[in-house]
């Protein structure tokens, strides 16, 4: 082959290999979220639930503590969620295998008006400390906000890969002004 012939050669192959890399890039885009690729972060992942965060509205008579907890089993599961609803109406709509995963739960003290929410936002590993650090965002309405006088409870479940890291809770709370 001389010069020519490969010079010739290679310009042919570009826009094959054009071709082949669009072809393999919209089929990514096409299909990722059907295709699984192993990822090398081996780290616990976090789950949202179903229906959570919620508000669950109170008797005048009920009073309850701040918690954070986590659920090992759907023994502790039940009780939570029973301390928070006697009625027994606020369940999970999902079923947790709690053989793989375990669940992290926080509720608020009773509010007396509506504007508050709980949510568990952002769980970070600390390696240094071997510890998971789990972010909850508590929100109430400003002064100017009108909000109603209905004595509620917020809280939020996630889902967490079982891990053997210590888990501790830190705290952000925001004030949402209203225009």
């Amino acid at each position: 082959m001389n010069e020519k012939e490969k010079a010739q050669l290679n310009v042919s192959l570009i826009p094959l290999v054009i071709i082949v890399g669009l072809i393999f890039g919209a089929g990514y885009f096409l299909l990722k979220d059907e295709i699984s690729l192993p990822k090398f972060n081996r780290g616990p992942t976090m789950r949202r639930l179903e229906g959570f965060s919620t508000l669950v509205y109170v008797d005048d008579d009920f009073e309850l503590e701040r918690k954070k907890v986590v659920i090992k089993n759907q023994e502790e599961l039940n009780d939570f969620l029973n301390a928070i609803d006697k009625s027994g109406l606020l369940e999970l709509r999902e079923s947790i295998n709690f053989d793989k995963e375990i669940i992290l739960a926080v509720n608020s003290e009773v509010h007396e008006e509506t504007g508050h929410r709980t949510k568990i936002d952002r769980i970070y590993e600390d390696s240094t400390e071997n510890r998971l650090i789990v972010l909850l965002e508590e929100k109430e309405a400003g002064d100017k906000c009108n909000e109603d006088p209905d004595r509620n409870v917020t809280l939020d479940i996630v889902a967490l890969s079982k891990t053997d890291l210590d888990i501790t809770f830190d705290r952000v709370k925001k004030v949402e002004e209203c225009e």
